[in-house]
């Protein structure tokens, strides 16, 4: 008999396609879906799709909106705020920790991911830039050796890159962006942990500025926080 290979159940594909429509703007803030029509675009039953929108609500993604309706969440500041308020904390930490630990292949990883990141701003394509800077944070949460640094973002860099769209079409902004994380590649390629720290810090604060005052004030907002642990719910299928 032929070795079976676990493969990922359609719940979980259901919902790796749901979010990447999400975090890429296929599906805007604020758009209306009902679970069948979800079904009908994936070309599955409508039991995977509904066990993957129950975990993309816990995770903030998607809201109610009737019966077996949806809603995509719309852009809120002050969540927003608020993870840039989590990141003033542990970005730094991480930088600071990386920097003790960079060998030389590490190193050499990280300047390929600024290269990558550099492309993408040549070619101008704001999906690029997101998943390059995405890819450049991930690598410093990595090299820091503490895997909760990485757990505790994985879901909210999902949530970052809704936000990120509208600010990366802006030219001056992208190439600044790029300006910061080279500085921050250096220190901690230097193994100066204290300047990775403060250099990572003042990104995150930038980035803050950025992203939290492009969204604008919404009177109804609900404060959400994505249900904890983060993405335990997605491994379940």
């Amino acid at each position: 008999m032929d070795r079976l290979i676990p493969g990922p159940t359609l719940i979980t594909r259901a919902y790796d396609a749901i979010l990447a429509a999400i975090c890429d703007g296929r599906l805007a803030p604020g758009t209306r879906l009902t679970q069948d029509e979800l079904a009908d675009r994936l070309h599955v039953s409508r039991q995977p799709v509904a066990q993957a929108v129950s975990v993309l609500k816990s995770q903030g993604f998607l809201r109610e909106r009737g019966r077996r309706g949806v809603i995509i969440a719309p852009l809120e500041r002050e969540f927003f705020r608020a993870v840039y308020q989590l990141r003033e904390a542990i970005d730094p930490m991480a930088a600071r920790l990386a920097a003790k630990r960079c060998s030389r292949p590490d190193a050499v990883m990280g300047k390929r991911l600024l290269t990558a990141g550099r492309l993408a701003l040549r070619n101008g394509k704001t999906e690029r830039l997101i998943h390059a800077d995405a890819e450049f944070h991930a690598w410093i949460y990595r090299l820091s050796a503490n895997p909760l640094l990485l757990e505790t973002m994985e879901l909210y860099w999902k949530h970052l890159q809704r936000a990120m769209h509208g600010v990366l079409r802006r030219r001056s902004t992208r190439s600044k962006v790029w300006d910061e994380h080279q500085a921050i590649l250096s220190a901690v390629v230097a193994g100066d942990a204290s300047a990775a720290a403060a250099l990572s810090l003042a990104h995150v604060r930038d980035a803050s500025d950025r992203v939290v005052m492009s969204i604008p004030e919404s009177p109804h907002e609900t404060g959400f926080l994505p249900t904890l642990p983060r993405l335990a719910a997605r491994r379940t299928p």
